[in-house]
């Protein structure tokens, strides 16, 4: 498996409060594209890189001094 770049708690928050903003349909699509990926030995760090990457965020926390 690949390795995960460290994540800051801000980003961390912040992928959370993205990721809430989606309904459970379309995070059920989310998470089942993530286990396409990861079957099996992954982490929370993983799931949120994947995240990260899925969102496209890095734009943002570029303009929000998050990155």
């Amino acid at each position: 498996m690949q390795e995960t770049k460290h994540l800051t708690t801000a980003q961390k928050e912040d992928l959370l409060i993205e990721w809430n903003l989606y309904d459970a349909s379309q995070q059920k699509t989310i998470l089942e594209e993530f286990h396409k990926h990861y079957r099996e030995d992954f982490t929370y760090d993983d799931f949120l890189e994947f995240l990260r990457k899925k969102l496209e965020i890095d734009g943002y926390w570029i303009k929000a001094g998050i990155l």
